[in-house]
C-alpha cells in the first residue's frame, strides 16, 4: 500500500465509523442486494436482513442467538464512535504505508482535532443513547 492509499483508507475508515452501527449494517445489506446474482452463494444477506429486523424491533427475539444479537447490537451502540484502538490501528496502517511514526501521529492528531466532539454523529435523535439531552 502506498501513502496515498493509506490516506484514502484512513478517510474511508473514519467515514464508516461516523455512520454508526446501524448505518454500517444498512450499507452491508444494500451492497449485498445490489450485487444480486453476483453475490456469493452464502446466506449472509438473509442473516443480515433477519438481524436488522430484530434490532429494529420488527420481530421478537425467539432464540438464544436472537438475544445475543440484541445484546451485541446494544453493546456496539453504546461504545464511542472512535476509541483508542481505532486510532492505534489507523496509525499502524499509516506506518505500514511508509509514514514515519511522527508523521503518522501528526496525521491522526490532525484528523482527531478536525472531528472535534462527535457525541451525536451516527446516532438518531431520540434514540436510547440519551443524545437528545447531550445535545441540549
Amino acid at each position: 500500500m502506498n501513502r496515498d492509499s493509506a490516506l484514502d483508507l484512513l478517510a474511508f475508515a473514519v467515514g464508516c465509523q461516523m455512520m454508526g452501527p446501524d448505518g454500517r449494517r444498512a450499507l452491508r445489506i444494500s451492497l449485498l442486494m445490489d450485487l444480486g446474482e453476483k453475490a456469493p452463494p452464502v446466506p449472509e444477506l438473509a442473516t443480515l436482513w433477519d438481524e436488522d429486523r430484530l434490532i429494529r424491533g420488527e420481530r421478537e427475539p425467539v432464540t438464544v442467538y436472537d438475544r445475543w444479537v440484541l445484546m451485541r447490537a446494544r453493546d456496539e451502540a453504546e461504545r464511542p464512535l472512535f476509541d483508542e484502538q481505532f486510532w492505534r490501528m489507523r496509525r499502524v496502517d499509516l506506518e505500514g504505508a511508509g509514514f514515519n511514526p511522527n508523521e503518522a501521529r501528526e496525521i491522526i492528531a490532525s484528523v482527531r482535532a478536525s472531528l472535534g466532539n462527535l457525541g451525536t454523529i451516527g446516532k438518531e435523535e431520540g434514540d436510547h443513547h440519551g443524545n437528545v439531552q447531550q445535545a441540549a
